[in-house]
């Protein structure tokens, strides 16, 4: 063997392996974390010590873009009752149910590496569970952020809000099964006035007392002030998010166990006013008749509208307005408006903020 060859077979070796190294690494997986500022999220939510993301409202959207063959995101949920919308690239969605513990979604399975946008949607609501994002695997790189509109919007309520009955009763189907976030009336008006929504909302509560009757839990205004609706050190900076209007939809819970004291209740949601005022000085506020309440038995309704009303009157501000809706029926079973009736409701408020808004 002549001393040229002896020099040019090591050489290549060497190559080879440079080679398949660097083949190696660009397909092992970076692991990012949750709070990562290449993760856009849009919603109210907590991070945690460890840089994880937890959410306890409905709506929230996890976006990002990648350069990628692969996405997995791992979590922790508090129970089984967890739903999310997948899209990929602006695909029909798939729905994905989280179960208690800890697991994993595929948010992208491809052969080769290209460019994607994903978008991940929290559909239940808060009652239905915690979740926790805890890291992010990627087979290839995150690219910069979507931008977010310049717009936005909050809504404030209970189950209505929460898009919780709008698949129709079925039997065997339970609550988690029948929410659906992204069909909600403040989702859907965000998506017409292309703006930002976040959803502070949680079934069963209200102004001073839930739909039992009891009044010491976290009503309205009490979740209103945290990151995680049921937990009391997740306080909330509202400087993080200033809506540039707000509607509230709350009353069908104090109702339910008969008519609230008029005082209590209208003392209560004045003094809830203010301190949203107080956060957003300068948006105009809709309070919104319940699509639920009725004058079947008692007037509830009438009297619900009448309290809006008196709110209305003791704030005296021009920014507070009453947004009147009819009543809705709902499914068998259900008087929570089903996904077409949000949808009458988003026709019926759309006008109203409109106006409003000069949008």
């Amino acid at each position: 063997m002549s001393a040229a060859l002896r020099h040019i077979r090591p050489v290549s070796l060497l190559l080879g392996m440079t080679a398949l190294i660097a083949s190696t690494t660009v397909a092992r997986a970076a692991t990012v974390q949750p709070d990562d500022p290449r993760l856009s999220y849009e919603g109210r939510y907590a991070v945690g010590p460890a840089h994880d993301v937890r959410l306890g409202f409905p709506g929230i959207t996890l976006r990002l873009r990648v350069n990628a063959s692969a996405v997995r995101l791992k979590l922790h949920a508090s129970s089984n009752d967890v739903f999310f919308k997948l899209s990929v690239d602006g695909q029909p969605a798939r729905k994905i149910r989280v179960h208690q513990g800890d697991s994993e979604i595929p948010l992208l399975a491809a052969s080769t590496a290209a460019e994607h946008a994903i978008e991940l949607i929290r559909i239940t609501e808060s009652w239905e569970g915690v979740c926790e994002f805890t890291g992010l695997d990627v087979d290839g790189t995150i690219l910069p952020p979507p931008a977010l509109p310049s717009r936005k919007l909050l809504f404030i309520g209970d189950s209505i809000t929460c898009g919780e009955g709008v698949v129709p009763n079925a039997p065997g189907l339970t609550a988690p099964e029948r929410t659906d976030a992204t069909e909600s009336y403040g989702m859907k008006l965000a998506r017409r006035l292309g703006a930002q929504c976040e959803l502070v909302s949680y079934g069963g509560r209200g102004v001073i007392r839930d739909w039992q009757g009891i009044r010491a839990t976290n009503n309205a205004p009490q979740f209103y002030e945290l990151a995680l609706p049921d937990d009391p050190k997740t306080r909330w900076n509202p400087a993080t998010y200033v809506p540039d209007a707000i509607g509230i939809c709350l009353g069908t819970n104090d109702f339910s166990q008969g008519i609230p004291d008029e005082n209590e209740f209208v003392n209560a949601y004045v003094e809830f006013i203010r301190k949203i005022q107080r956060d957003a000085p300068h948006a105009p506020i809709f309070l919104i008749d319940s699509p639920i309440l009725t004058d079947a038995d008692i007037p509830k309704r009438t009297v619900c509208g009448a309290y809006l009303d008196e709110v209305i009157r003791k704030v005296d501000s021009p920014l507070l307005h009453h947004a009147h809706l009819r009543h809705y029926q709902g499914s068998e079973g259900d008087g929570h408006p089903v996904a077409a009736e949000q949808t009458s409701m988003t026709d019926e408020l759309e006008p109203v903020f409109r106006k409003a808004l000069g949008w």
